[in-house]
């Protein structure tokens, strides 16, 4: 199992993909999360419009940059993410390398959850680049405002990152399975991005209307993720906060739907993947 963990992490590190997607959603934090709010706090008028202006720089500051970090996560971030795991995944079989990898020593659930773990590696890089880079463009809005610069406590920073990495990895691994699952990479990215992007947002919106619904909500993967940010304080979606941020959940019962998710897209890729002729 190190031996295949070694491999497929050497394996993305000469792979493009993870950098791109990596570099893709840093530059999306500091531009959506940061960029365009400070733009607009930038072209509202201090007389008439005081009281915006400061909720927006509130949400900018260095003290808010734990809940306002992982506002995206939810939606954008956890579409990413999941990129990232079919790209794993699928492109052995685009390449048709799942024979050989099979047939030189670990035994495919070890090569499976060796993937999974390096995807895992990946994620948790990706959103610690992110994170600091967030704290910096705080930073640098607080200091150009004449803002306070304090940063929130390690517990909150931590948890933050936790939030990060935890909806990360159980998008990844959801990417790694439809990419078993499909055969490949793109009706993969086409069924994954379009339940995450489209369906799963089009059945919590009907939840709010439709009460039998309402259960099926709290097994969405972005309703999930977006509790358990808004359990960080992060503006709900509702509040007019970033999209995707919702209060469906408690956080103990997101975290436990989020590992519900690896749990589950790790099991039925190995299980797949051992059952099926790869040839």
């Amino acid at each position: 199992m190190i031996d295949a963990l070694a491999a497929e992490t050497l394996l993305l590190r000469k792979r493009l993909a993870p950098v791109v997607i990596g570099a893709a959603w840093v530059a999306m934090v500091l531009i959506f999360a940061f960029g365009v709010p400070y733009i607009v706090y930038r072209t509202l008028d201090p007389a008439k419009d005081s009281g915006d202006r400061a909720d927006l720089l509130d949400v900018l500051v260095p003290s808010s940059v734990d809940s306002t970090s992982v506002s995206s996560y939810p939606l954008f971030g956890g579409a990413l993410m999941l990129i990232l795991g079919v790209l794993i995944t699928g492109s052995e079989y685009r390449w048709a390398t799942w024979g050989a990898r099979f047939t030189q020593g670990p035994s495919r659930t070890q090569v499976l959850l060796a993937k999974a773990a390096a995807g895992a590696l990946a994620a948790v890089a990706i959103a610690v680049v992110a994170a600091v880079a967030a704290v910096v463009a705080s930073l640098v809005i607080a200091t150009a405002e004449g803002a306070p610069r304090g940063l929130p406590s390690v517990p909150s920073m931590a948890a933050s990152l936790g939030v990060a990495v935890l909806i990360s990895v159980a998008c990844m691994s959801l990417g790694a399975a439809l990419g078993v699952i499909c055969r490949g990479t793109s009706v993969a990215l086409a069924a994954g991005l379009l339940w995450m992007l489209g369906l799963e947002n089009a059945v919590s919106g009907l939840a709010s209307m439709v009460n039998v619904l309402e259960p099926v909500r709290t097994v969405l993967l972005s309703s999930a993720g977006g509790s358990l940010v808004a359990g960080l304080g992060a503006p709900t979606q509702g509040a007019g906060g970033t999209p995707g941020v919702v209060e469906h959940m408690s956080t103990p019962t997101a975290c436990l739907v989020l590992t519900v998710y690896i749990a589950v897209s790790l099991t039925a890729a190995v299980v797949i993947t051992r059952r099926r002729d790869i040839g």
